[in-house]
């Protein structure tokens, strides 16, 4: 089964090659796959790892607020054309 990992520990910044934080059709694909192949995407949350437990109210001021949004992808479905609505199932461990 195909995979894309990141390292939790780092910002998107610091791993560029997992991803990107918009969507535009010059990025090229991180995985390629076929009709009904599984692939695991290992993901970051919304705002890149900028806040924790820890995070306190005055730490809100200074979050990076373009490093938000990032996105693990894309993922390239072969035989899939301009169009075509794709069915995408989410399974759990």
């Amino acid at each position: 089964m195909k995979s894309v990992e990141i390292d939790r520990g780092k910002r998107l910044r610091d791993q560029p090659t997992t991803g990107h934080n918009r969507f535009h059709p010059d990025i090229p694909p991180l995985v390629t796959v076929a009709e009904g192949e599984e692939v695991v995407l290992a993901t970051r949350d919304g705002v890149d790892g900028q806040l924790g437990p820890g995070t306190a109210e005055a730490d809100m001021a200074k979050m990076e607020a373009g490093a938000i949004h990032p996105l693990t992808g894309p993922v390239f479905v072969k035989g899939a054309r301009p169009g075509d609505v794709l069915e995408v199932e989410f399974l759990g461990d």
